[in-house]
């Protein structure tokens, strides 16, 4: 209900007699000409049919994992892409808070209510986690069971982790291993350093003070998630200031040595974070897009002249 593509793209969206979209789809190839974009190859997955859409642009933001996917089946391969693959380590808790008053008793017991809601911690350089500190009566986490759970008493701590960037940690493809759809797989690259190790033991030990500060923690000890967990994966595509091999596009999004190429979402951010990163991928799209709004204008200006 909350990431759906109508929800995401709106009324104002659907209106627009420019816009189409194509659900049961999958873009298999950026179409590249005269070395630059001029259109996808899309697949109908419910006939198997292909066909081709013209575009004066092409903006692939298919996530830091299938962005760089795309790109390497297209034959586009700049050498840092699925490179700097950068995610955060997740260590979570929960806390039972003492003497919870009782709920009004037409108050929602499980599910979002007028209780729900997160909090933020920032991280800085001395604290390299992000804190969340959340309602969790629906949680995955195994909660109290020796007596019932009093709605609202339960909070959730997490913590995500600054991780070291490493050109080695990536997503790779070849030209012999293919997924359900024919699309080149992806296979993945990824460590720990002992740095980010000590970080995440320092998380570990920083989560169980908070959880007894608010209350009687929930079990003997946090849960250190598999690493992917937090799913803000992050770089693959990444911005850089030069094409020096270490980046894939540059400031404005646009695919180092093919013009009319775009990138977009969580695999641009260049550096390591902490935190959800969606504010930060729809402030790096925004400027994208004003590029190529530039772009458009221009184009249409010259026109005009010329026409005149």
């Amino acid at each position: 209900m909350w990431s759906g593509s109508d929800v995401v793209l709106g009324e104002a969206t659907r209106e627009n007699p420019g816009f189409s979209l194509f659900d049961e789809s999958l873009v298999v190839r950026v179409v590249v000409e005269g070395g630059r974009a001029a259109g996808v190859i899309v697949r109908d997955l419910r006939s198997g049919e292909e066909h081709r859409v013209a575009a004066r642009f092409v903006v692939v933001a298919a996530d830091a994992l299938r962005t760089p996917q795309l790109l390497w089946a297209s034959g586009v391969r700049p050498e840092a892409l699925g490179r700097y693959l950068n995610d955060q380590a997740q260590v979570v808790f929960a806390s039972r808070l003492r003497d919870m008053p009782p709920l009004a008793e037409d108050a929602p017991t499980a599910g979002l209510a007028e209780y729900s809601g997160v909090s933020w911690v920032p991280f800085t350089d001395d604290m390299p986690f992000h804190g969340q500190i959340m309602q969790l009566d629906a949680s995955p986490i195994p909660l109290a069971e020796d007596d019932p759970v009093v709605p609202g008493s339960i909070v959730g701590l997490g913590l995500f982790c600054a991780k070291d960037l490493r050109a080695d940690d990536r997503v790779v493809f070849d030209d012999e291993h293919v997924d359900g759809y024919g699309m080149p797989a992806p296979r993945i690259h990824y460590r720990l350093t002992e740095r980010d190790h000590g970080v995440i033991e320092r998380a570990r030990q920083e989560i169980v003070r908070l959880a007894e500060a608010i209350g009687d923690p929930v079990g003997d000890r946090p849960f250190t998630l598999p690493l992917g967990s937090s799913l803000h994966y992050q770089g693959s595509t990444r911005m850089g200031l030069v094409d020096d091999g270490t980046s894939v596009c540059d400031l404005d999004s646009e695919v180092w040595g093919v013009p009319d190429l775009f990138v977009a979402g969580n695999g641009v951010i260049p550096t390591a974070t902490a935190c959800n990163p969606t504010v930060t991928s729809v402030a790096l799209a925004v400027r994208g897009a004003r590029k190529i709004a530039a772009v458009l204008s221009q184009e249409r200006t010259s026109t005009v002249s010329a026409s005149a």
